[in-house]
């Protein structure tokens, strides 16, 4: 069902191709390209490809220049020379080879084309072609470095195609709400005030990459611009957007950027096997329709996808996002005809397969009290509230 609100709706440009899904990182490793595929059936089932305000864009592999912007040379050679099956005995000084980030052909390749997703959505929100643009292959790189791969990155997406923004001129506001800190993006900007960086997640107390506390800030001329909200495990969706609500709209309002850039990662699902936060797919979602606000205030909106390993959470979440963008309203019931999750050889039971968009939501987690959840965000709100703040006359 189309939205009824009378504003015309804002053209979207999906930036997308299955060649994205096509490749595995290792037999056993969490992260499998196949969601995507999965998603792209799910999007093109809901009718959302069919919609006059919304454009499939064909991406472009990133340049070695583009790459180089953000990573170090010798580090981007070791990776061209490991994808093209050379040996390389000191892979490890790089992050390269770990069960995290195995090598494997190809990879510099599919890697530069999944960066190369992330700066067409940007080219093409930039150039005015698009109000928003969509890569979902993006984003999950959030943890490369300068000089090491990280977390299931090799290149770090949101870094390049934000410094080719910083370059044009613009002012890049990053709100990161996967489940885990976005390192690498907060580390690509840290000593710079044309960036502002936030990420929500669950607290480096508990899960990796074991950082992303509010005393991380910035340092130099960035001090201030960059925001964690570390959150409690089991944290649900209603505690989750009272911490969003405190911190996102105020900061970048008050920073008044040209651009805004979001990572939707969606392993913030209580179904997600490698994370503790306990989000539903309409939490989620209700976090795009906000981001979406602020994007329309902003005028130019570009989003990436993230971390996501539970494959029926990825295609809903996703999908209900690009409906979202779009100004659509989804039916409640996933279409009877998707049943690619089904065919899908990690998919333990027919029961696995979606029935709806939304979740009914978890339990309360048994080993974690809603109070002790509550004091542990409050006190995270409260140090947020002190040292950041008044930077921006909050």
């Amino acid at each position: 069902m189309r939205n009824s609100d009378q504003q015309p709706p804002p053209k979207v440009a999906f930036v997308y191709t299955d060649e994205l899904s096509r490749y595995r990182l290792s037999p056993e490793h969490p992260l499998r390209p196949v969601r995507l595929r999965h998603m792209h059936d799910l999007m093109h089932l809901s009718g959302l490809f069919d919609l006059s305000n919304v454009s499939v864009a064909v991406p472009r592999r990133a340049t070695r220049a583009e790459i180089e912007s953000a990573h170090d040379p010798e580090y981007v050679s070791i990776v061209e020379a490991i994808s093209n099956g050379a040996i390389a005995p000191g892979m490890g000084e790089f992050g390269l080879g770990t069960p995290d980030n195995p090598t494997r052909p190809g990879m510099y390749d599919t890697t530069a084309l999944c960066v190369g997703t992330t700066l067409v959505a940007g080219e093409l929100v930039l150039s005015g072609e698009a109000d928003i643009g969509f890569a979902p292959a993006g984003g999950v790189h959030h943890h490369a470095m300068r000089r090491n791969a990280s977390g299931f990155g090799v290149f770090n997406d949101a870094v390049i195609a934000m410094n080719a923004m910083v370059n044009a001129g613009l002012r890049v506001a990053y709100v990161d709400i996967d489940c885990h800190h976005g390192d690498g993006v907060q580390a690509g900007h840290y000593d710079s005030d044309r960036v502002l960086t936030i990420s929500i997640h669950e607290s480096g107390q508990w899960l990796f990459p074991g950082t992303g506390f509010v005393q991380e800030i910035g340092s130099g001329g960035g001090t201030g611009y960059s925001v964690n909200v570390p959150l409690a495990p089991y944290t649900q969706d209603a505690d989750w957007h009272v911490a969003f609500d405190a911190v996102v709209p105020d900061l970048i309002r008050a920073f008044k950027p040209d651009v805004l850039f979001t990572q939707l990662g969606i392993d913030t699902h209580f179904q997600d096997p490698l994370t503790h936060l306990s989000l539903t797919t309409q939490g989620f979602n209700l976090a795009v329709q906000k981001l979406g606000r602020l994007g329309a205030e902003i005028g130019k909106w570009v989003a990436v996808g993230g971390g996501g390993y539970d494959l029926s959470a990825v295609a809903r979440a996703w999908t209900m996002a690009l409906a979202t963008m779009a100004n659509y309203e989804l039916p409640d019931d996933v279409p009877g005809t998707f049943t690619s999750l089904a065919d899908d050889s990690t998919i333990e039971s027919e029961g696995d397969v979606p029935t709806k968009f939304a979740d009914t939501p978890p339990p309360p987690d048994e080993h974690s009290s809603l109070d002790e959840i509550q004091q542990h965000n409050a006190h995270t709100l409260d140090e947020i509230r002190s040292l950041i703040f008044p930077k921006f006359g909050l």
